[in-house]
């Protein structure tokens, strides 16, 4: 481009001094009553030229900066339409993370109820098909986020949010007097997924609404419900499990998701006017009904598949996504088989979460200053560095308790960031009145993936012995590798081979 820029600089220089000499020959020639004018038309024309020249030298000038600038998309929006802190943005990421309390930090602990039908309601059923109940679910939930993306794009937050918690608390309430693999895959699969689905997308593209240069902060502090509800869900579930029926703790579960979802959908706020384009703000509020309208004709946005950063940016969240769900669902009954009890399990789920707050805050404020993919990039690696060296080379051989905990920590920490920061890097290449439509794009196709990547990873386990769990490492450290090259790709498709640079 610097190139180009010199190019368009040098040849203005030689139009204008063609002009110049033009006007000198015609005003020699010319006659007394015209010279004035000609005068006039070669200061003029003199000034323009000098213009030009100036214009590309800036050109040139701006070009040729530090590679140190940012690449991201929502660098082009204006910082003055955003608080970027203040009281009412920081009770709009708390209400955020009550609701990501539940809604992811469930999914982080499925492990313990899947532990749990499967050594009781499903005891005869083999663990290929007990993982079609968790597929089910995932692929649902994952699937409606894109419904919930545009609602909130369309209808706000807050009536999306009702909606999901009518169905979330009546799906898992139902599941408490489930008892074959049929109704399990109704009741919790399919209802209770359409709830966390819907409650999704509003609880993380509302944070984008008040927050730009703090965005990766404040994605951090909202998605740690996500380690706090993976901390305090199975910790509830054990003890509830142990002194009354799993029936009674589905219900008061049930009732905890409710109360959570109903101050989350009271605190959040969305700001759908004052952050369009200033051209695109409309001056009459639309009904209800024209809005419900505007929702149904919009669908997901599969033509920004066609951006090479969102593309790949999509895939990366696929594969990492995938792993993460994968091993929160099957990790529990790894420790009971190499030898551990039930409550060991559980614990080495809590301690991921108890790590995973680190895990995703500090990566979050890092993300602000050096980008959010470069820190997604540093995080998924090492993540895959644990996979296959100390789950794979040291856990699955010695089965030492040691190991079991050493995984626990320090796959906690790394790991953890995956769902802190996927957002931000959504965030990063969209614009904010779309991020609500992109994110629900996204995770549409993830949930497709980890539908796919449940079934066949309880296939992999199949009778559960350590070989099968070992062939699970593996298929769970591709999937990781995978992510890493398409994040690397994004970074390249964005920056080319520049290092120093915020993306």
């Amino acid at each position: 481009m610097i190139t180009n820029s010199t190019k368009t600089f040098q040849n203005n220089n030689i139009s204008a001094e063609k002009v110049h000499n033009q006007s000198q020959n015609d005003h020699a020639h010319a006659p007394k009553e015209n010279i004035a004018t000609m005068t006039s038309w070669q200061t003029t024309s003199s000034h323009r030229s000098e213009k030009a020249n100036t214009n590309d030298h800036s050109l040139e000038v701006e070009n040729s900066q530090p590679d140190t600038d940012s690449t991201s998309h929502n660098m082009t929006e204006n910082p003055d339409d955003f608080p970027d802190g203040g009281l009412r943005a920081y009770l709009v990421v708390l209400g955020s993370f009550l609701g990501l309390t539940v809604v992811y930090g469930f999914l982080n602990s499925i492990g313990v109820l899947q532990l749990y039908l499967q050594k009781h309601q499903l005891s005869k059923v083999s663990t290929s098909k007990t993982s079609m109940i968790f597929a089910v679910y995932v692929l649902v939930s994952y699937t409606v986020s894109m419904l919930g993306g545009i609602a909130f794009d369309e209808l706000g937050p807050r009536i999306t949010l009702a909606f999901g918690t009518v169905f979330l608390f009546l799906g898992m309430f139902f599941t408490a007097n489930c008892n074959s693999l049929s109704e399990f895959l109704a009741s919790f699969g399919i209802v209770s997924g359409i709830g966390f689905g819907i409650c999704g997308g509003p609880l993380a593209a509302v944070i984008s609404h008040w927050f730009l240069r703090k965005r990766s902060q404040a994605f951090a502090l909202a998605t740690l419900g996500d380690s706090v509800g993976g901390i305090i869900f199975p910790l509830i579930l054990n003890k509830l499990f142990a002194s009354v029926s799993f029936a009674w703790a589905m219900r008061i579960i049930s009732f905890v998701f409710l109360v959570l979802l109903t101050l989350a959908t009271l605190l959040v706020k969305g700001r759908n006017q004052e952050i369009r384009p200033k051209g695109e703000k409309s001056i009459h509020k639309p009904t209800l009904r024209q809005r419900s309208r505007i929702l149904y004709r919009k669908s997901i946005d599969f033509s920004a598949l066609k951006e090479p950063a969102f593309f790949f940016c999509t895939l990366g969240v696929c594969f990492s996504e995938t792993g993460l769900v994968g091993m929160a669902t099957y990790f529990p009954s790894y420790v009971t088989a190499v030898g551990f009890s039930d409550s060991t399990a559980n614990l080495t789920m809590t301690i991921m979460n108890c790590i995973g707050i680190l895990g995703r805050y500090i990566p979050g404020i890092i993300a602000d200053i050096v980008g959010p993919f470069n820190v997604m990039i540093a995080m998924m690696t090492f993540t895959c560095i644990t996979v296959w060296i100390i789950w794979l080379l040291w856990s699955s051989y010695s089965c030492s308790l040691a190991s079991i905990y050493v995984y626990s920590v320090i796959y906690g920490f790394f790991n953890c960031s995956v769902l802190s920061l996927a957002p931000s890097c959504i965030a990063a290449i969209s614009q904010t009145e779309v991020f609500g439509q992109r994110y629900g794009t996204c995770y549409l196709i993830t949930g497709i993936f980890v539908f796919g990547g449940l079934i066949a990873g309880g296939a992999i386990i199949s009778s559960g012995t350590i070989t099968d769990f070992r062939h699970f490492i593996v298929y769970c450290g591709a999937l990781y590798t995978a992510s890493v090259i398409c994040y690397l790709i994004n970074r390249y498709q964005q920056t080319g081979l520049r290092f120093k640079v915020k993306v």
